[in-house]
This record gives C-alpha cells, sequence and structure tokens, in this order.
C-alpha cells in the first residue's frame, strides 16, 4: 500500500513537471499550486479506510479537484503550441548619430599658419532678384539651308567618305558631282558662236549708216538726229557684241568644258541635317539633295509663367547652366523672334542667343537658365571660395567656431553672380566662414589632407 502511494504521488509529480516546464510563467504557477494539491489529496484518499469516508472526503474535494483539473488540461494544451520566435528587424542602424552631430576639425596655431587659413563674416547683401527656370535648346530660323541639283543629271560621290546625317561641312566643301544627261557643250558653243558672228555684222552694218548719216549731214542732206540715231544703233551693238563674246570666254573656262561634270559645293558650313539623296542615282533639275543647319549660333527658349512676365527684365542677358553641377556659366544675349506661348500651361516664351562654337549644345536640349527680374532683395552673401561640393554634390563650408576649431556647415546655394554666392539656407548672420584654406580643412576632416 505504501509503495502504492509512492508511485501514483511520483507519477503526478512527473506529468506536471513536464508540462510545467513548458508552459509560460501564468501556466506554471497554475500547475504548481495543481501539483501541491493533488500530492496532499491523493494520499490523504488513500489513508482513510472506510469507503465511506472516502466518498464524503471526495465529494468534498470534488469542487477543488474538478478546478485543478481543468487548469491542468488547459496548461497541457496551452504548452503544446510552440512559442512563437520573435522576427528579427530588416534594418538595423549601428553609431547612428543626427544630422547635425557633424565632424569637428580642430588645428593647432602653427598647422593654422600653414595652411593660411582665412575667414570672412557672414553677412547679408541686397543682390538683383533672379528667377530660376528651364529652357530648351532650339534652332534659329534661317539657318538652315537646302542644297538642291543645278540641273537633271546622275549625281557622283565628290569624296570617298559618305554624307550622313551629322556629318559636318565646310563652307565650299565639294558634296556632290553631277553629269548631265546631254553634255550642252556642243550646242551651248555653236549658239554663242552664231550669235557673235551676227552681232558682229550688226555692228559693221551699224557703222556704215553712221558713215552715211555724217557725209548727209554735213553735205546738208541729212539731219544731226538721223546721225545721232546711227551712233545709238552702233553703240548697242558693239555692247551686245562684248556680251556675247564675254559668254563665250566665260563658257570656254567652265567645268562643261573639260570634265562634262558640276561640282556641288555646300553653300555654309555646318552639319548636315537630313539627306534626299546618294551617289550614283539619278536626280532631276532642282531635286533637295541634303539640308545644312548652321550651329554656330544656338537659340534658348524660356517658357515664363504669364504672371511672371512683368517681373522678368527683358533686356538683361540670361546665364545658361548645365542640368548637373559641373560646367561653366554661359551668358546668352535676348533677341526678338517671332512671340510663341502656350496656353495650355499659361507661358510665353522668351528668346536668347547663344554662341556654339565648340558645337557643345543640340537642338532639343534642356539647360537651366537664371533670368534677372525686376528690383533687389536682401539674402545672405559669401565668396564662392568657400563652397565645397562632395561626391555626393551637397554644397558645404566650414564655420570657425572657436580659435583653431572648424565645423563643417550644410549650405543651399541659390545662385552665384560676380563670384559671390547667394544661399538660401546658411548658418546665421555673423558666422565666420573660412574662405581661404577649405579644400585643405576638407581633406584633413576624410584623411587626405596635408
Amino acid at each position: 500500500m505504501a509503495n502504492l502511494k509512492i508511485i501514483l504521488q511520483m507519477g503526478i509529480i512527473q506529468a506536471f513537471s513536464s508540462q510545467r516546464d513548458k508552459g509560460t510563467k501564468e501556466q506554471r504557477t497554475a500547475i504548481n499550486s495543481g501539483s501541491l494539491s493533488l500530492c496532499l489529496f491523493v494520499p490523504l484518499w488513500l489513508i482513510i479506510g472506510s469507503s465511506r469516508d472516502r466518498l464524503q472526503y471526495t465529494s468534498r474535494f470534488a469542487g477543488v479537484f474538478i478546478l485543478l483539473l481543468s487548469l491542468f488540461l488547459l496548461a497541457s494544451c496551452s504548452s503544446s503550441k510552440a512559442a512563437q520566435p520573435k522576427q528579427p528587424s530588416p534594418v538595423t542602424v549601428e553609431n547612428a548619430k543626427p544630422e547635425t552631430a557633424l565632424a569637428t576639425v580642430k588645428l593647432t596655431p602653427e598647422a593654422e599658419k600653414r595652411l593660411g587659413i582665412q575667414t570672412v563674416t557672414m553677412a547679408t547683401g541686397e543682390v538683383a532678384r533672379t528667377m530660376e527656370l528651364s529652357g530648351e535648346v532650339v534652332m534659329p530660323q534661317g539657318q538652315t539651308m537646302l542644297v538642291s541639283a543645278p540641273m537633271a543629271g546622275t549625281l557622283q560621290a565628290a569624296t570617298k567618305a559618305s554624307l550622313l546625317v551629322g556629318t559636318p561641312v565646310n563652307k565650299g566643301q565639294a558634296l556632290f558631282r553631277i553629269t548631265p544627261y546631254l553634255a550642252p557643250e556642243r550646242d551651248l558653243r555653236v549658239q554663242l558662236m552664231r550669235e557673235i558672228a551676227t552681232l558682229t555684222e550688226r555692228v559693221a552694218a551699224a557703222k556704215q549708216r553712221k558713215q552715211r548719216a555724217e557725209i548727209l549731214a554735213n553735205e546738208k542732206a541729212g539731219s544731226v538726229r538721223a546721225v545721232e540715231e546711227a551712233q545709238a544703233e552702233l553703240s548697242i551693238a558693239e555692247a551686245e557684241l562684248k556680251g556675247a563674246q564675254a559668254r563665250l570666254e566665260q563658257y570656254g573656262s567652265g567645268s562643261l568644258a573639260s570634265d562634262f561634270s558640276v561640282t556641288i559645293t555646300a553653300p555654309i558650313s555646318g552639319v548636315v541635317q537630313k539627306v534626299h539623296a546618294a551617289a550614283n542615282v539619278q536626280t532631276a533639275g532642282g531635286a533637295a539633295l541634303l539640308e545644312i543647319a548652321n550651329l554656330s549660333t544656338m537659340w534658348i527658349r524660356v517658357p515664363v509663367y504669364v504672371g511672371d512676365l512683368p517681373n522678368v527684365s527683358r533686356n538683361q542677358a540670361a546665364r545658361i547652366h548645365g542640368l548637373g553641377e559641373s560646367g561653366a556659366t554661359l551668358i546668352a544675349r535676348p533677341v526678338h523672334a517671332p512671340p510663341t506661348a502656350d496656353a495650355n500651361a499659361a507661358t510665353a516664351d522668351l528668346y536668347f542667343a547663344l554662341p556654339n562654337n565648340n558645337q557643345a549644345l543640340r537642338p532639343g536640349q534642356r539647360v537651366g537658365v537664371t533670368l534677372a527680374a525686376r528690383g533687389l532683395e536682401s539674402s545672405l552673401m559669401i565668396p564662392w571660395s568657400a563652397v565645397l561640393h562632395d561626391i555626393q554634390g551637397a554644397t558645404w563650408v566650414y564655420e570657425n567656431t572657436a580659435a583653431q576649431t572648424f565645423v563643417r556647415r550644410p549650405v543651399e546655394v541659390r545662385s552665384v553672380a560676380n563670384n559671390q554666392a547667394v544661399l538660401a539656407r546658411a548658418p546665421a548672420a555673423g558666422a565666420k566662414i573660412v574662405t581661404v584654406g577649405a579644400a585643405e580643412l576638407f581633406g584633413a576632416e576624410f584623411g587626405v589632407g596635408k
């Protein structure tokens, strides 16, 4: 009997222990209470001798037993569910610092002297108002020349290189050679020689009439008017004869007299825009061969909102720059052009001319445009040499916060005029900004300085 009590008690404790190890904190607390109650209830139940006493004891503790059994089963069911593992965060940020926590560069007095650090006080100045807009490079009107065939014939290439779209050509450069269908040399020469012979006889007859008129006038048998008319007729005949002789001489030195072909040359310098014909093909007289565009000067078309047009200084030049950070700023002068506008965008177009000798601008290219506006405004200004650019294109300056202490500050450059950077965002007025030695400080901060 004692062995039976011990075995039953150990089995219950083992069952509760296995469930207790798997449950949560609340479940383990309930299991511990149930284990203690069962360990006390089972031995008492076995010790009681009579069945009547056991029944009375059982009914007394039946409610407690059912409650503990329910907690036991609930803990067993809950513990069977595996605990969900905690999902790791998709992003881990190590050594996070706020944006304003930038590095501070401290120099020794000797290093500051060796770098030649110079500073200027951030101040507010009056600057001309400007407008930042976008423009489009367009071809000026009248700078495209159409080359056509002077006569019907067969085209031949003037050089070994083929004429393709985009090929640069110079004024007077040979483009094609055209061989006429019928060489007009014989017919034209015969016609000119016949005309010269006719005019020669006409001059001789005019001279004779003039002589007779003079004789009659001297003998008082004719009038002076007849002499004048004869002289005029002779002069006209001599002039026509000289013209015919000149045409014959010019024809004899032309290309048709040598190789029966005509060389077609470029009328202007530029770039071939379109090609309408090819070598070794027949063409009609006056047919278009190719188009040449002169790109030495380009126009910048700037759409401006009609509400801002009164604020734009029309007679002021515009500053043209690329859409990227790199590249020089070019000056474009205003030009008179046919008025154009866009009703859907409520904009009107302004035009500016810009030299393009290096062919850097192309029709349709987008550029940034800075227009001069009417009036002045106050803005923070510093020398352009104080502004630094990092690898991402951000702009920075170094502020001298204490003796031999420099902190890099972000700035936003709105425009540059007369080597002065007009800032839209910058340190407060009165800050000391490094103008000479900023690049050396930048290199020292990132480990590439002197």
